[in-house]
């Protein structure tokens, strides 16, 4: 039987582990630009991989956490439940691009996995929620937002690609 996507004692430290990761990543080795409408971080990243190897329901679950969690230990600003709904996007959509995967991880489906979460959570639903926030034009917003998803996107590619190919999670 497949324990993906199942709420085990080793999915559930693995998941905890990665929203911890991704709070420090995202809150404290970050980089706020352009106003505070575009942060260079690496926070989605774990959450991406929880949802890689844990399944889509696992990795939404990360998410959320990660951005809860995040927000209540390190603030900079008011809470948006927008970013808490992306956050959950950014594990879900890996793992269900994922879904049924047994050991394998081909190049091409981090590609897909990651370019969908840029262009869908990054790119729109980010830029929306900011665009709401802020009250500044989407399209003012979005340029700065495609340039640093332009050099993030392809690290973390790489960076996922690599750890996949050395992380053994017996399922």
């Amino acid at each position: 039987m497949n324990n993906r996507n199942k709420l085990t004692t080793s999915s559930m430290v693995i998941a905890g582990l990665m929203a911890a990761i991704s709070i420090i990543l995202t809150r404290f080795l970050s980089i706020m630009i352009a106003g505070d409408t575009v942060r260079l971080s690496f926070g989605d990243m774990p959450i991406e991989l929880a949802g890689i190897l844990l399944g889509p329901a696992v990795g939404a679950l990360t998410g959320i956490v990660a951005d809860l969690a995040g927000f209540m230990m390190r603030t900079t600003g008011g809470y948006f439940p927008g970013f808490t709904l992306s956050a959950a996007l950014t594990g879900f959509i890996p793992g269900l691009i994922f879904w049924g995967n047994k050991e394998k991880y081909p190049l091409w489906k981090v590609i897909i996995a990651i370019v969908a979460v840029n262009l869908i959570v990054s790119l729109s639903l980010n830029t929306l929620w900011l665009t709401i926030m802020y009250k500044k034009g989407f399209m003012i917003l979005l340029p700065s937002r495609i340039i640093a998803r332009a050099i993030i996107a392809p690290i973390d590619i790489a960076v996922i690609y690599l750890l996949l190919k050395k992380i053994k999670i017996r399922r």
